[in-house]
């Protein structure tokens, strides 16, 4: 088994296909349960973000380059993924990625710190599942510990930008007006936080009841009879059907529609004239992020390359580790088990006492001596070969 990751993002396919794989919380649970019971996945952790979705596993390489094709059967969707859309990393350049990923680099929005916290909730998730392997939360853990780092010694964690800062900078650009906003997850939390800070006048919308910056929600059914009262709406939040009615909305207003899949389809957006920003259209405020960082990026990069190879090589070794003493504690065994049987038919056959203990004593050092340079030889072969 090797440490493989399947996965699509904003960097390999479009907002209509990544749409396909929004998932909430619920249908994640279900998607871990079935992976464990179903597919011959046996650990994994399964990441899923409104840019990216991805499933690392130490598993088998014909399994998980067909990955699709599980999800697809799992969730009942009719996916059709092309080649070009999906990426397959394994081993060290699996570690890389993931490195990637938890350093904000690999994101949209270069150097953003959500995606750590999101990578952290899927570990977790799997561990309550209890779908982690020894070995795949050895590596979460040492690629939590070192993204830490890696963000700390360059200028990505230095004033970092998220979805919510860009929204936020795009809003400061409008007139000041009351703010309409849809869903209380990350994003919008994040949202109401800056927004409010800066005195606006907010009203949240949510399915369930919570209370953000003192600010209460209010439930999702009085939608349509309070948007027309708005010129500049949030919609933070996923649901399978239009949250409120097009035809409702004031003139000139202002749609930020940071829902995946997307809240109002291409066919309503044209056919009614709106003025609407998604996420895939924030990638062109992103691009000159990337201008400013890209001095942290290469170093951030380096850093990458340079520990991951030398963290990778030590994880390694020590599954080799692992396995000479499972080996060694099997043999050992099985050594004891022999010398046992052997002492008691002498003891049968009536030899002396002294002289069983003696033997046994010599037949187990002996036989331990011999085995365990067998086992060291396998391993340095092993080792030499993999080098």
């Amino acid at each position: 088994m090797e440490f493989h990751c399947w996965g699509i993002s904003h960097k390999s396919t479009s907002l209509e296909v990544r749409e396909k794989f929004a998932f909430n919380k619920e249908k994640i649970d279900e998607i871990i349960a079935n992976l464990k019971s179903l597919t011959p996945f046996d650990n994994g952790i399964f990441l899923s973000t409104c840019n990216r979705t991805e499933f690392y596993s130490f598993c088998k390489r014909t399994d998980i380059k067909v990955f699709d094709q599980y999800l697809e059967n799992l969730t009942g969707k009719n996916i059709n993924l092309r080649k070009n859309d999906q990426y397959l990393f394994s081993n060290n350049d699996a570690f890389k990625h993931l490195l990637r990923v938890m350093t904000g680099i690999d994101s949209m929005i270069v150097g953003e710190p959500d995606i750590f916290g999101q990578v952290k909730k899927s570990f977790q998730n799997s561990k309550e599942f209890l779908y982690l392997g020894s070995e795949l939360e050895i590596i979460f853990n040492r690629a939590i510990n070192l993204s830490k780092d890696i963000r700390s010694e360059t200028e990505l964690s230095k004033n970092p930008l998220s979805i919510a800062s860009l929204v936020e900078s795009k809003i400061l650009e409008l007139e000041k007006k009351p703010i309409l906003i849809i869903g209380g997850g990350d994003v919008g939390r994040a949202l109401i936080k800056r927004l409010n800070e800066r005195n606006y006048q907010l009203k949240l919308f949510n399915r369930s009841e919570i209370t953000i910056e003192n600010i209460k929600s209010n439930p999702l059914k009085e939608l349509d009879s309070n948007i027309s009262d708005f010129q500049i709406i949030v919609i933070a939040a996923s649901a399978d059907s239009p949250l409120f009615d097009l035809n409702n909305l004031s003139d000139n207003a202002v749609i930020f529609d940071l829902a995946i899949p997307r809240n109002i389809s291409e066919e309503q957006k044209n056919s009614k004239g709106i003025s609407i920003l998604t996420l895939d259209e924030i990638s062109e405020m992103v691009k000159a992020n990337l201008k400013g960082r890209e001095e942290a990026v290469k170093l951030a990069e380096d850093l990458i390359t340079t520990n991951a190879d030398n963290e990778f090589s030590k994880l390694k070794n020590r599954k080799n580790i692992n396995n000479v003493q499972k080996k060694f504690h099997q043999e050992q065994s099985q050594i004891k088990d022999i010398a046992v049987e052997n002492a008691l038919k002498k003891l049968k056959d009536g030899a002396k006492l002294e002289d069983i203990i003696e033997g046994l004593a010599e037949e187990i050092a002996s036989k331990n001596a011999f085995h365990v340079s067998k086992i060291l030889d396998k391993s340095l072969f092993s080792k030499n070969r993999d080098n």
